[in-house]
């Protein structure tokens, strides 16, 4: 059953490859096309041998958040294998991102999940190791590794709930291919649960927490430049609203409530979570007929600030006095909650938390965090910033409950050292 399930898959492949490239045509993201001619040599698998590091560890990521997430530990892998370090990503964003981290070899795309292709790249390549971060789990990727003779592991991984239904449908393939996992490094008992329902045996799977917790910092490398930007737009002693990764729905609740936030000499940044969709964010903003800049056109003083500039959003948490984390009134699952708490900074957010339960749950039983909606949002801020005791309270427990999620990477070194003892 799983070998046809696959075979179907792959029956499937360009009907599928061809709704999503017309969906994209006629979606906003439509200009990440823009390079699709250079992409396809990558997307193909139609490098050669000389083009990627041998026998290589093989890192898949999905895009920038995995590649960041996960930088700690290629570095602790690279020092404990002695190997090179290759690393495939699904967007050419996380690529880019990729090629910036001096442990990391060689970057490419990830060949579509069509079986010819992923056996073709991995017969270039001759991994040595594959391991497969946070939820990447491609059928043809890892029935080909299999069939290759090439170990797979899954880190920092996890799942939805929603996902996990959906697999369901399809058990025996999931089967087949988890039970050739070597060990799966999970990030809460939840994942632990749901993987195993699809067909992880037990005993390979492992309770390690989140490393992207591990990268989370109190002094964020763009701290002085952030601190210049606020005394250039005349921000310094002003109560700071900062949303962080935004979606459409949160900016229009945020613009709805901005004159009123204003009115109370409350400044506003909100960081979109999608650069691409900048001329839009300006379009709305224009017509809200708010006094707005873009970061990215040097601004001057305003009231509301777009941060449409990748690498700085930590930063911006450190100088805010109260934030919202997107993705979360969006039904998006949420996005890091954990980057302003550890700062010290309380944290607003949605019921939609599902990618980080862990953290929310935390935060909220805690004293670190408050959910918010479409009603409450604006009287929520100016409650908290009207009560300077209780949001003092509020943000210590934010930055005590961030530390207590670090330690993730040395708990994944260490199942991955206990796995190579075993097999050696």
């Amino acid at each position: 059953m799983a070998k046809f399930l696959l075979f179907f898959t792959n029956l499937a492949f360009p009907f599928a490859a061809l709704g999503v490239f017309f969906g994209f045509l006629f979606s906003a993201r439509r200009k990440l096309l823009a390079n699709i001619i250079q992409e396809l040599k990558e997307r193909f698998a139609r490098e050669t041998p000389a083009d990627l590091p041998q026998n290589a560890l093989w890192i898949h990521c999905a895009s920038v958040g995995e590649v960041m997430s996960v930088k700690e530990l290629i570095t602790r892998l690279k020092e404990y294998y002695k190997k090179p370090i290759l690393v495939t990503t699904s967007t050419a964003a996380g690529q880019e991102t990729a090629q910036k981290n001096p442990a990391i070899d060689k970057a490419v795309l990830a060949p579509l999940d069509f079986y010819p292709f992923t056996r073709s790249f991995i017969r270039k390549a001759k991994p040595y190791r594959l391991f497969i971060v946070e939820r990447e789990i491609w059928p043809n990727m890892l029935a080909a590794a299999k069939n290759e003779g090439v170990p797979y592991a899954l880190v920092n991984a996890r799942i939805s709930r929603k996902s996990t239904r959906a697999y369901c449908y399809v058990k025996p393939l999931f089967e087949y291919i988890l039970q050739g996992v070597s060990f799966a490094a999970l990030q809460s008992h939840d994942d632990k649960r749901r993987y195993e329902r699809i067909g992880l045996p037990e005993e390979k799977a492992f309770v390690c927490g989140n490393v992207k917790y591990d990268t989370l910092s109190d002094t964020p490398s763009k701290v002085e430049e952030t601190q210049q930007l606020i005394k250039k737009l005349g921000w310094e002693g002003k109560n700071i609203f900062v949303c962080g990764s935004t979606h459409p729905l949160e900016e229009e609740i945020l613009l709805k409530s901005a004159p009123e936030l204003i009115e109370k000499d409350i400044k506003i940044i909100f960081a979109p979570r999608h650069l691409e969709r900048r001329e839009e964010i300006e379009q709305n903003l224009r017509q809200s007929g708010l006094n707005y800049a873009m970061m990215s056109k040097k601004p001057a003083a305003c009231d509301i600030l777009c941060a449409d500039q990748m690498g700085f959003l930590q930063s911006l948490y450190t100088c805010a006095a109260i934030t919202f984390v997107g993705g979360s009134i969006a039904p998006k699952g949420a996005h890091n909650l954990l980057e302003p708490a550890i700062v010290g900074k309380v944290v607003l957010f949605g019921k939609s938390y599902h990618n980080t339960p862990d953290t929310a749950h935390a935060l909220l039983t805690r004293g670190g965090g408050i959910l918010v909606d479409e009603t409450n949002l604006k009287e929520t801020v100016l409650r908290l910033l009207g009560d300077k005791t209780q949001l003092l309270d509020m943000s210590e427990k934010a930055r005590k409950t961030a530390l207590g999620f670090k330690g993730a990477t040395d708990k994944i070194m260490k199942v991955v050292e206990d796995y190579e003892r075993k097999s050696a």
